[in-house]
């Protein structure tokens, strides 16, 4: 599973205990499954810490997949389809789910409703 920037975030406990707990929950009735982030949501992550090492330790259990050339052609496809119907969303969040399209895997994410814009891409909300 590909987890989001405000997934990382309730995790880390920064929007309050009931949703690190949500987030925490989530996590542990999925024990197996291997978690993943992209770079774009380390990146979002990191605005809100002061050094590295506060961005790294509570991202240590996530792998954190780059852009790569599959992916941006995905975002490609993404942008122009959303663009197309009018229904366009942020740059980050294209290449958020980009990455979550090319690698297949479902997006963790509490904003379902922003992303069901985007066609083909699994959603699990917690």
């Amino acid at each position: 599973m590909l987890y989001d920037s405000n997934f990382l975030i309730c995790l880390s406990g920064s929007r309050g205990r009931a949703q690190r707990m949500a987030a925490e929950a989530f996590l542990a009735a999925h024990p197996d499954k291997p978690v993943y982030t992209s770079r774009i949501c380390w990146a979002e992550f990191a605005e809100g810490c002061e050094t590295r090492e506060v961005v790294n330790d509570p991202l240590s259990p996530f792998t954190v997949l780059e852009i790569n050339d599959h992916i941006a052609w995905e975002a490609s496809r993404i942008s122009r389809s959303l663009d197309r119907r009018g229904l366009p969303i942020g740059d980050n969040d294209v290449w958020i789910a980009a990455t979550a399209k090319a690698y297949r895997l479902p997006l963790v994410s509490r904003n379902g409703k922003h992303f069901d814009r985007v066609p083909g891409l699994e959603i699990e909300e917690y």
